[in-house]
Formats: structure tokens, sequence, C-alpha cells
């Protein structure tokens, strides 16, 4: 039997991440001195109100923890494993799983291990686990699910989303410390994208939130022209009333492209560098 191992940063909707067949392992949030598993050990508002004053960081999940799930899901039957992560050019998530799932076949030689570099983040790697499961439904095999995933990683998987601070990026050295002081004083809110190569960039800025998640959305919209989506995305951080009339209005706009929109809040590791009211869509396409 097939099953799915992901870490959390996969963002994936309630109705995926407690499936039988789907096992998902926490990241590690460090607060100060302290690190905690992201939704087990500290909930996302608690991790918000601490930001309002302070900064965090994230680290990569407890290896005891991945070995866990590959132990777990081969308990319950599962002995071929589609492992989906982030992408490796922004964490070593995906290797410290790769490593430990090739430990894992050595010593349990029946099973098989398939692992995805997913070039991506949260709703653009929870759109590929959606497709993964849509196809291990219909009867594909490990090998064909694992090989199609691979074809559309950092290539036919689009995500767009706005920041509302610069600050959190700023104090991880992401951006210029200039450029992020500049951004704050002039209201800019930076449009962010992942590239082919699975690495954040900017793509665009603009003055505000509203007029930021519009000219996302437009560009969304433009990227999928005379394409077919499978798949749209539609997440956030924060559920102050602004940020939720924002998101209301994206989904308005981009329901008609495809039938299926996976929702849902961030995770901690994207609220630790971006902050409350960050809107991100993506589009998964043929």
């Amino acid at each position: 039997m097939i099953g799915i191992i992901c870490d959390s940063v996969v963002d994936l909707p309630v109705e995926l991440a407690e499936r039988d067949d789907v096992y998902v392992v926490p990241i590690m949030v460090v607060l100060g001195e302290k690190s905690y598993r992201e939704g087990v050990e500290i909930s996302k508002s608690e991790i918000a109100d601490y930001l309002d004053y302070n900064f965090a960081r994230t680290s990569l999940p407890s290896p005891a923890d991945v070995t866990e799930a590959f132990e777990t899901m081969y308990s319950k039957g599962y002995d071929e494993l589609l492992v989906v992560n982030l992408s490796s050019g922004l964490s070593g998530t995906y290797n410290l799983f790769k490593t430990i799932g090739e430990q894992f076949v050595s010593e349990h030689h029946s099973v098989k291990v398939e692992s995805i570099d997913s070039l991506s983040l949260s709703g653009g790697i929870a759109m590929l686990v959606h497709k993964a499961i849509r196809m291990k439904e219909r009867g594909d095999s490990l090998r064909v699910i694992a090989s199609d995933l691979r074809s559309r990683a950092g290539i036919k998987n689009i995500v767009y989303f706005v920041l509302p601070t610069l600050k959190y990026l700023k104090q991880s050295g992401r951006i210029g410390k200039l450029q992020g002081s500049v951004g704050e004083i002039l209201d800019v809110k930076p449009i962010g994208t992942i590239n082919s190569g699975g690495i954040f960039i900017l793509s665009g800025r603009a003055r505000g939130m509203k007029k930021a998640v519009e000219k996302m959305v437009d560009r969304l919209i433009v990227a999928v022209k005379g394409k077919r989506v499978l798949c749209l995305a539609l997440y956030h951080s924060g559920n102050d009333s602004d940020t939720l009339a924002l998101v209301e209005w994206a989904k308005r706009k981009i329901i008609s492209l495809s039938e299926t929109l996976l929702t849902g809040e961030l995770s901690s590791a994207i609220l630790v560098h971006g902050g409350r009211g960050i809107i991100g869509v993506g589009a998964l396409i043929a």
C-alpha cells in the first residue's frame, strides 16, 4: 500500500492531513532558548503573539520524529512510501527525510521509498500532495506518482505571496536592512514567489496590502492563461478582518480557474518569517 509522509510546512488542509495514509511530521519553532513542535507543543496564535515583541526562528524536524513517521506508516501496512518535502533550496528538511528514508529502506528491504523535492512551500506542496492522492486513488503506482510530481515541481507549480511586513525578512538577512527599512517607511508590500530552482525571490511590490494582493492575483491569472489548472491554493496567516476580507476577494477572483481549491492557514515556519497577514495564491497546471 502507498502511504505519504511530509513535513508540516506542506500546510495540508485538515481533510488531507488527517487521512490514515498521510503522516505529517512537525517542524521545530525556536522561541528564545526553547524549541517546540509546531501544532503539537505550541499554537500559531502563541507564536504570533510572541512575534509582536520578539523574533523567532525555525529548525529541522527532530530526526526521531522523522524516524517515527517511517516506522508508524510501515507498522500500518504502508510499504510504499511517497515522501514530499519543503524545497531543498529553502531548508535542509528534504535531505533529512531522504537520508532517514534511505536508512529505513536498508533496514526494511521490502519497503520502497520515493523522495520528492517539491521545490516549493506551503500550498504549493499541498497541491502536489493532493495530486498524488488523486493518482493513488485511481490506481497509479508509486513510481508513476513520483515521476509525475517530479515533472511538475518547480515548473508547473506556481506560487505567489504578499508579505505584510519586511521586518522578519530583514532580521533573517534575506533582504538588505536598508531595503527593508525603506519598504516599511513607504508601506511597500513585497510580492514573493518561488523560482524553478525552489528559491525564494522577490517578483514585485506595491504600496499597501490591497494593491499588492490585486497585483499578485493578476500575476497568477496571467501565468495560467490558456492552461488547464488542476488545482488552486489560497493560504493566509492571521485572522484579522482586513486579511480575511482580502482572502475572500482573492477567492472570488480565482475560483473559476479550477474545480479544486485548497485553503487554510500558513504553517508556523512561514509565520515566523513573514508575520500575521500573509496572503498567498498558487496553481498547479497540467
